[in-house]
């Protein structure tokens, strides 16, 4: 009975297996995989998550976040920082009031990612 081989010890199969797994290393080395490891890790966090899907709704004050989640203000003004710092949201003030928003050039992509990740 034959079995099939996968090693690259076959050698019938060795330039097949070579050019697909270059294949694969070359779309796995892409920016885009470094990109999504680092959204991934931004939205790794449980609150800023949340605070993820609050903003794709509306953008948010951040008295709004302290009453939403009742958590300590310095709990949620570090993952907002961090979530700026990574370059999803940036702020602007509104009054004497400090909103936030998901940057719009990351919206599409983060709807797209959160979209495809529940569904």
């Amino acid at each position: 009975m034959a079995t099939a081989r996968c090693c690259p010890a076959d050698c019938a199969l060795r330039s097949d297996w070579e050019d697909d797994l270059a294949k694969e290393k070359a779309s796995l080395s892409k920016p885009r995989i470094k990109e999504l490891n680092q959204l991934m890790k931004l939205l790794s966090h449980p609150l800023r998550l949340k605070i993820i899907l609050m903003l794709l709704n509306r953008d948010h004050c951040v008295c709004e976040f302290f009453y939403v989640f009742e958590e300590p203000q310095n709990l949620i003004s570090y993952n907002l920082k961090v979530l700026r710092d990574g370059g999803i949201i940036d702020s602007y003030y509104r009054s004497n009031h400090r909103i936030y928003r998901i940057i719009p050039v990351k919206e599409p992509a983060l709807k797209k990612f959160l979209r495809d990740a529940i569904t």
